[in-house]
C-alpha cells in the first residue's frame, strides 16, 4: 500500500514538473502579462459624421483606417502586422413600427468602391451583409462603406471581420491565411481575435429595446458585454461581445 501511495506522489511530483517545464517555455516565447488569451487586434471604426440623429437624405461613412502599427489587447503591446488579410464584414439592421426590423442595407443606398472586393449577401435569419477586405499599402489598411439614407427608422449598425464569423460558426479552417501571417513579438500558440471597435459615442445606450430585441429574438442570446463580464445588465454571456462588433445605433428622421 505505501509502494502504492509513494508511486502516486512521484508521478503527482513529475506531472507537475512537466507543467512547470510547459509554463516556463510558454513565458519565453510569450512574455507578456496576457489580459486575454490570444491575439487580440484593435481595428477602429469611424463613423462619420458620429451622431445620434440624421435626416432623410444624409450620408453616413464607416470607415476604418489604421496603420500597420496594431494595438493588441490581449498582451497590451503594439506590433507591426504587415498585410494581414482583413475582411469586413457589416450588417445593417432598421427598426420601424415599434419592433419590426428589415435590412438597413437593402432599404438605403450603399456605395463602396471595387477596390475593396465587396460582396452583398441577403439574408432571411439577419440583416444583408456587406463583405470586403482591406486595402494595405503604405504601411496603412483601409476600408470604407458610405450609406445614403432614404428610410426613417431605428438602426443598429454591426461591424465585425469575417475571421471572427468564421470562429463563431465553427469554421476556423477557413483562417488559414490570416492565422499563416506572423510578426516580430509574435506568441506561437496564441490565436488571433479581431476587435472591431467604434471611435467615439456608439449610443448603444439609448436604443436598449432595440438592442434587447436583437439580442434575444434575432441572435438567441448571443450578445454579451465585454465590460460586464457578470452580466448584471441587459445582456446574458453570449459570445459576441458588443463593444468588439463595431456596434453603433442611431435614429433617421424625416
Amino acid at each position: 500500500m505505501r509502494s502504492i501511495i509513494f508511486l502516486a506522489a512521484i508521478t503527482t511530483m513529475m506531472g507537475v514538473g512537466c507543467i512547470d517545464r510547459d509554463a516556463e517555455e510558454f513565458r519565453k516565447s510569450c512574455p507578456y502579462e496576457l489580459a486575454y488569451s490570444g491575439h487580440y487586434l484593435r481595428v477602429p471604426v469611424t463613423i462619420t459624421p458620429n451622431k445620434v440623429s440624421y435626416r432623410i437624405g444624409d450620408t453616413v461613412r464607416i470607415s476604418t483606417i489604421f496603420t500597420d502599427s496594431i494595438h493588441d489587447l490581449g498582451t497590451g503591446q503594439v506590433f507591426k502586422i504587415e498585410d494581414f488579410p482583413f475582411k469586413p464584414l457589416a450588417l445593417l439592421y432598421r427598426y420601424h413600427n415599434g419592433l419590426e426590423w428589415d435590412a438597413g442595407f437593402r432599404v438605403n443606398s450603399v456605395r463602396v468602391d471595387s477596390i475593396y472586393q465587396p460582396k452583398y449577401n441577403t439574408s432571411s435569419n439577419y440583416a444583408d451583409q456587406i463583405k470586403g477586405r482591406t486595402l494595405y499599402g503604405g504601411g496603412m489598411y483601409s476600408f470604407e462603406i458610405e450609406v445614403v439614407l432614404n428610410e426613417p427608422g431605428k438602426y443598429i449598425l454591426l461591424f465585425t471581420d469575417l475571421y471572427q464569423s468564421h470562429i463563431g460558426s465553427g469554421n476556423s479552417e477557413l483562417n488559414a491565411e490570416a492565422d499563416a501571417i506572423t510578426f516580430e513579438g509574435k506568441c506561437p500558440t496564441l490565436r488571433y481575435y479581431i476587435c472591431s471597435m467604434i471611435e467615439g459615442e456608439d449610443n448603444l445606450e439609448l436604443f436598449e429595446n432595440e438592442m434587447v430585441h436583437l439580442d434575444k429574438v434575432v441572435y438567441g442570446d448571443k450578445l454579451g458585454s465585454i465590460h460586464d463580464r457578470n452580466s448584471t445588465g441587459i445582456y446574458g454571456v453570449g459570445s459576441i461581445g458588443i463593444e468588439w462588433s463595431g456596434m453603433f445605433a442611431f435614429e433617421v428622421t424625416e
